[in-house]
């Protein structure tokens, strides 16, 4: 027969942080969140082109990228490619995830097909 002897030390239990389990996420799910955030930068991007533009309204600069030299004096005018280069600059900030973390062609055309759609959606609220 075996002899079983248990120890005498007391163990203390510790409740420890339960991590909610992780739901699966589609692609769809990855691109519809992609998309919303495109939406969110939009505004951001039109929030900031207003302020540039009023920034550039009262300082009255004429190198300024938002003045044409055929634009009457002290009226700045918003270009398409401005506009453009900006939205742009603005999509390549955001992390594009799924496939286009791992594949730099997938995220690329990503990134021109969400910023042709907003540009062409959105453009004649920018450039009036």
């Amino acid at each position: 027969m075996t002899n079983i002897t248990l120890s005498t030390q007391h163990y203390r239990i510790h409740r420890s942080d339960v991590e909610p389990v992780k739901e699966k996420t589609t692609e769809k799910d990855i691109f519809a969140k992609s998309i919303t955030a495109v939406r969110n930068s939009f505004i951001s991007l039109s929030t900031s082109l207003s302020d540039r533009l009023s920034l550039h309204l009262q300082t009255d600069i004429p190198t300024s990228h938002f003045h044409r030299g055929s634009a009457s004096e002290g009226r700045a005018v918003l270009t398409s490619k401005t506009v453009k280069d900006f939205m742009l600059q603005k999509l390549n900030s955001l992390d594009i995830k799924g496939n286009a973390s791992k594949d730099p062609a997938y995220a690329r055309q990503t990134c021109e097909a969400m910023l042709s759609a907003v540009y062409s959606n959105n453009k004649d609220h920018c450039c009036k």
